[in-house]
């Protein structure tokens, strides 16, 4: 499978603000306390303080928000801008597609990579997704700001992926 396609639809869905505040002050708040608590000198305690704070900031990097790639043969999907947590679904494995509104909660206990068996979930924030209808009976939530614009460039990548294909 080309590693390089084309990428013909992109959405990235952020955390929400508020959890970037949380997350924010619980980084920092964690470096003060590194700082005011450790034995140790000044510069003992700097370092320390700042690895706390490049930690949290690289874990940001690594969780933070949804990416979703439409590509010609796939849909790719990664946390943060860095790419370590991702999945790719092949178009090929989609037998349905709907924009839905659901329960994050409720339904997977929250946000993020959720979910166990036949119906998983990765969702950065809010209440809205594609639903994609796999293989094996199996549905996969993708969170989505605009889940409307994101089924149409699904469709439209699946449509040219059949055309191509007869």
């Amino acid at each position: 499978m080309n590693t390089q396609e084309q990428t013909r639809y992109r959405e990235r869905t952020p955390w929400a603000f508020w959890v970037d505040l949380i997350y924010g002050a619980a980084i920092v708040s964690g470096a003060y306390s590194v700082f005011v608590t450790s034995g140790g000198g000044m510069l003992f305690r700097l370092a320390g303080s700042a690895a706390m704070l490049a930690g949290g900031w690289g874990l940001r990097m690594v969780l933070g928000g949804l990416t979703v790639l439409v590509q010609e043969t796939r849909i790719v999907m990664h946390l943060g801008t860095v790419r370590l947590v991702r999945r790719m679904v092949p178009l090929d494995s989609i037998v349905s597609l709907e924009s839905v509104r659901y329960r994050p909660l409720l339904e997977f206990g929250g946000w993020g990579v959720r979910g166990a068996g036949q119906k998983k979930a990765w969702t950065a924030r809010g209440d809205r997704a594609v639903v994609l209808g796999l293989e094996e009976d199996r549905k996969l939530y993708v969170g989505s700001d605009h889940p409307q614009r994101l089924e149409a460039a699904i469709r439209s990548a699946v449509a040219g992926r059949r055309k191509r294909d007869d």
